[in-house]
C-alpha cells in the first residue's frame, strides 16, 4: 500500500502540493524536469547577483555539495556559520560569525569592564539563537531538510540553454543564405561566360 506522501510533489517555489507524474507546478508553472540541472554552484551566484526569482531552496542534495562536508563544517564550525557559506546562506553564516566575533570580544573583555546590561543584550541572547541555529542546522542535515540554495545550470551538465540552440539555428541560416547567394553568384558568372 502506497502512503499518501508517496504520491505528491511539493513545489520548490510555491510550496503546492503536485501529483509525482505531473510534469509541471499546477501554481506557478515550475517545470519538475528542470530540478534535474539545478546546482548549488548556480545558486551561490545567484544569491550573490541577488536574483531570487532564479534561486530556489531545496532538500534534496545538488550533485556539486557533499552532504558529509557540509555536515563536518557544521559539526565543527557551525558556531562560525562556515557549512552556511559553503552551502551558500550567506546571512545565516555572517549572523553566525558576527555573533561568535561579539562573543569573543565580550568574553576577552569581561574582566576590564563592569557593563552587565550589555553583556546580557549583547552576549546571551544572540549566542542562545546562534547556538539554537547550529545544532538546529545540525539536526536538519542530518535529516536531509536542510534548505539549499539551487538555480538552473545548464554548463554544469553540458546541456544547451534555448539561446545557444536558437543561436545555432540563426549561424546555419546565415551559412545556407550565403551559400545560396554564392550559387546564385556562381550562375550568374556561367551565364555570363556562356554568352
Amino acid at each position: 500500500m502506497q502512503r499518501k506522501e508517496d504520491l505528491f510533489i511539493t513545489c520548490p517555489r510555491c510550496k503546492e502540493k503536485n501529483f509525482k507524474n505531473q510534469k509541471k507546478c499546477s501554481e506557478c508553472g515550475l517545470v519538475f524536469d528542470k530540478l534535474n540541472y539545478v546546482t548549488n554552484r548556480a545558486g551561490k551566484i545567484a544569491v550573490v547577483k541577488r536574483e531570487k526569482e532564479k534561486v530556489l531552496k531545496v532538500d534534496k542534495w545538488p550533485p556539486d555539495v557533499k552532504k558529509y562536508k557540509a555536515l563536518l563544517l557544521c559539526g565543527f564550525l557551525g558556531f562560525l556559520g562556515i557549512h552556511n557559506f559553503y552551502l551558500g546562506r550567506y546571512v545565516k553564516g555572517a549572523f553566525s560569525l558576527f555573533v561568535t566575533l561579539v562573543a569573543s570580544i565580550c568574553i576577552l573583555l569581561e574582566n576590564y569592564i563592569d557593563y552587565s546590561a550589555f553583556y546580557e543584550t549583547f552576549f546571551f541572547i544572540p549566542t542562545a539563537i546562534m547556538f539554537i541555529f547550529w545544532w538546529a542546522d545540525f539536526l536538519l542535515i542530518i535529516i536531509n531538510k536542510y534548505k539549499i540554495p539551487v538555480a538552473i545550470d545548464y554548463e554544469y551538465f553540458g546541456v544547451k540553454t534555448k539561446n545557444e540552440i536558437l543561436q545555432e539555428i540563426a549561424e546555419f541560416d546565415n551559412k545556407q543564405e550565403d551559400k545560396n547567394s554564392d550559387n546564385v553568384e556562381n550562375i550568374l558568372d556561367f551565364k555570363r561566360k556562356k554568352k
